[in-house]
């Protein structure tokens, strides 16, 4: 298994840089320009680790922005940003192949809940290939990681290291804390919990020195957390598009988003009712956690577009698709296979009618596995990304490369990211004359 989690990690992050378009690729986005970057270029590699931002610490992006700051030239930063994050989306695929071996014994549903981390139809739109927003690829690991029993001391310190980047980069994994009473005593799990709970330390002495900037606006009902779960969470698996999804909400009234929640419902209803008790865990994790993980985001960070239910017809006819819905939405989907492998085996199948009805329940479990794949593949290359219009990261280093051959070295020229002219790169003419 050790060799295929290696594969998984490889060919995952290829098939992640290949679903982004190629100017997305080469196109910063928001904190990975001024955060990430421009505190790398201006404080050195090193010591920009340990500035916060918005209340905690984003170790992992900083460290690829060190990286891309250190060793690589300055032209190819968009692209180390891109690939990094694409680099640790494909780790985690690994990661979560590797933990839900606690759950299941065989390979297929173990490669099936890699498949949703590298496949999630939503990541690409403002997710995937950048560093800024890869911390949700570290709560989708988390009720994985924590329930997973290692296989050996080295494997449990591996898996300690990853708990410990992942606490130091994602503050909210203190939401899965609970799961850490499973099998507390058990020593082989300690390096996972020990590491991972001084990450949440580090992260909570930074959020009580640095807090976070507190918010203007009121927060948002229950009204549009519903709708607003509805449409990223849910919608997003089944339909490609904002207006799809607009039109669904639009003219079904009600009912088609619903129609479209109706599989997970019984998804869970079926894994919990014959699931083992690990498996009760995991569906019962996931479920609370797709609606938890949506709602705390909303609140944390309340803006209007948020607000669907005070939505007017034309923005329901194209509605907002927010990051918040990537894990919620992954969450849901991890559901089928839970259902479908990780119930309790019958005792005995000696009746006519109990084989008759294992039969069925066979097709419509393998009928499921083949339309959720389907509904993954079908959206490999996503229809657009918040990034689709640049501005491109290589033709303007070009440009002010040419306007600094006139300029002192100490001149500071800036070099833009998405999504708006706020969000900008500042290096000097010294550094451009470099590469």
């Amino acid at each position: 298994m050790g060799s295929l989690a290696v594969g998984i990690a490889v060919l995952g992050t290829l098939l992640e840089w290949m679903r982004l378009p190629s100017v997305a690729a080469g196109t910063l986005w928001a904190e990975d320009a001024r955060r990430f970057l421009n505190n790398a270029v201006a404080k050195g590699s090193f010591p920009a680790l340990f500035t916060p931002y918005a209340g905690y610490l984003h170790t992992v992006p900083r460290l690829i922005a060190g990286t891309a700051v250190s060793f690589t030239p300055i032209d190819d930063w968009a692209f180390v940003m891109s690939f990094g994050s694409c680099l640790v989306a494909g780790v985690v695929a690994a990661l979560v192949f590797v933990c839900s071996g606690a759950a299941f014994t065989g390979w297929l549903p173990r490669v099936l809940l890699a498949a949703i981390t590298l496949l999630d139809p939503l990541a690409p739109h403002e997710v995937l290939g950048n560093t800024a927003n890869l911390h949700w690829y570290f709560l989708w690991l988390a009720p994985w990681l924590f329930l997973y029993r290692p296989r050996s001391k080295a494997s449990a310190w591996v898996l300690g290291i990853a708990a410990l980047f992942a606490g130091l980069t994602e503050i909210q994994m203190v939401f899965f804390t609970p799961l850490l009473a499973w099998q507390s005593k058990d020593r082989r799990r300690w390096p996972t919990r020990g590491l991972l709970l001084v990450g949440l330390a580090a992260q909570i002495v930074t959020t009580l020195l640095a807090p976070r900037g507190s918010f203007s606006m009121h927060l948002i009902g229950v009204p549009s957390l519903v709708d607003g779960y509805f449409i990223n969470a849910v919608a997003t698996i089944w339909l490609p598009t904002s207006a799809s999804i607009g039109w669904a909400f639009t003219h079904g009234a009600g009912l088609i988003p619903l129609l479209l929640f109706l599989p997970f419902v019984l998804a869970a209803i079926w894994g919990f009712a014959g699931g083992s008790p690990l498996t009760r865990i995991l569906i019962a994790s996931l479920l609370v956690g797709s609606f938890v993980l949506y709602g705390a985001a909303v609140e944390a960070t309340p803006a209007s577009f948020s607000d669907y239910a005070n939505s007017t017809p034309a923005q329901w006819a194209n509605p907002w698709r927010t990051r918040y819905g990537v894990v919620p939405s992954m969450m849901l989907l991890a559901l089928i296979p839970l259902a479908i492998w990780g119930r309790r085996r019958a005792p005995g199948f000696a009746d006519s009618r109990i084989r008759d009805m294992r039969g069925r329940t066979r097709t419509v479990s393998w009928v499921s596995v083949a339309l959720m794949v389907a509904l993954l593949l079908a959206q490999f290359v996503p229809a657009n990304t918040r990034r689709d219009s640049g501005p491109q990261w290589q033709p303007q280093v070009a440009a002010k490369r040419e306007f600094c051959e006139s300029r002192p070295a100490s001149t500071k020229v800036s070099l833009a990211g998405a999504p708006g002219a706020a969000w900008l790169v500042q290096v000097s003419c010294s550094m451009l004359n470099k590469s």
